[in-house]
């Protein structure tokens, strides 16, 4: 994502204390009861839960979850805590000061390369969301007619990456396309025409507000122009901490369970979910942010089932990573991601 979220510090890393002092007094899975069970009469569970991001449509399963009040019947007491920064949920998790984390598929791969202690639990968006958008005006309509044309990029790492391996993969040189960096501005890029395409917008946020200017966008996940599939956002847990201790088993095991009640509401009932996030969806247009949930519901549905992971899918993603020196060692993708915390069915 991009404009919608220039509030935050990118790249400002772990520098909140203030952030860390309030998230270790909230946080690591307060066993009012001892023993962590939910069962009838037992005091609640604290779960702080760190969010990849500020609240938008991506997390509509959890604030609808959370409103319904399905974390409270499975005992927990959840807070949803929006991050000082996209990398924190993979640092504070690692190191135990944030029960449960949201982050991507890359991210997490990159953290266990970098040896911290987390593991992707279920996958909240079980599909890329990252495009190369273009306005009708731009002629671009397909990958081949970047050639010859400006593409922006917010500059991430993975970015770079995804650009080589589409062009590679649809056979075009890459001094065909002139690249140009424009940090969080990819929107204002294509609205003012300054680009012909961008790489790095999210088709359920940019694509629609392209869509309601009438600038009618060409859309194409990057996933299908030649990057290897993945998960745009992940649930994560403290991997050795679920390896020893049975109630943060419990914990995680009772929050996805609740969790994957909410996505199935928020797939039943889009309408609803949209006023639920627009409650603590700052800075979206109102008139908008429905639609944005329209085109985010598609994408929740899993054909393997609420939040499972395809471990084949993310060791050919890992490979790749590495293939593309994203990390400096290779990642066995069972050491960084389970579906042995998942509901049943």
């Amino acid at each position: 994502m991009t404009a919608h979220r220039s509030r935050l510090r990118v790249g400002a890393g772990l520098t909140s204390a203030l952030l860390a002092g309030a998230v270790v007094l909230s946080a690591c899975g307060g066993d009012d009861d001892g023993d962590g069970s939910s069962d009838g009469g037992a005091r609640t569970r604290a779960t702080t839960v760190l969010l990849d991001w500020d609240p938008n449509p991506d997390h509509v399963a959890l604030y609808t979850a959370r409103d319904a009040g399905y974390f409270t019947a499975a005992g927990l007491d959840v807070t949803l805590q929006p991050p000082s920064d996209p990398s924190d949920p993979t640092k504070l998790v690692s190191t135990g000061k944030i029960d449960l984390g949201i982050s991507y598929e890359p991210e997490t791969i990159i953290a266990g390369s970098m040896g911290l202690d987390v593991v992707a639990v279920g996958a909240l968006v079980p599909t890329a969301l990252t495009s190369i958008m273009a306005t009708e005006k731009s002629g671009v309509r397909s990958v081949n007619d970047l050639a010859g044309k400006k593409l922006a990029t917010a500059g991430l790492a993975t970015q770079e990456a995804f650009f080589k391996t589409i062009l590679a993969q649809n056979g075009l040189d890459a001094s065909s396309v002139e690249k140009i960096n424009v940090g969080q501005d990819l929107l204002a890029a294509m609205v003012t025409g300054n680009v012909d395409a961008t790489l790095g917008a999210f088709r359920n946020i940019e694509a629609v507000q392209l869509a309601d200017q009438g600038l009618n966008p060409t859309v194409i996940p990057v996933t299908e122009a030649g990057v290897p599939n993945y998960d745009e956002l992940v649930i994560i847990a403290q991997a050795s901490r679920l390896k020893s201790d049975p109630a943060y088993q419990r914990l995680v095991r009772d929050f996805l369970g609740a969790l994957a009640r909410g996505n199935a509401v928020v797939l039943d009932d889009p309408a609803t979910a949209a006023q639920t996030i627009a409650k603590v969806a700052e800075g979206y247009d109102p008139r908008i942010l429905p639609k944005m949930v329209d085109a985010t519901v598609p994408l929740l549905r899993n054909p393997a089932g609420f939040g499972h992971h395809d471990l084949d899918a993310w060791q050919s993603f890992a490979d790749w990573m590495a293939a593309e020196n994203l990390i400096d060692k290779p990642v066995r993708a069972a050491d960084v991601v389970t579906n042995a915390y998942l509901p049943a069915g």
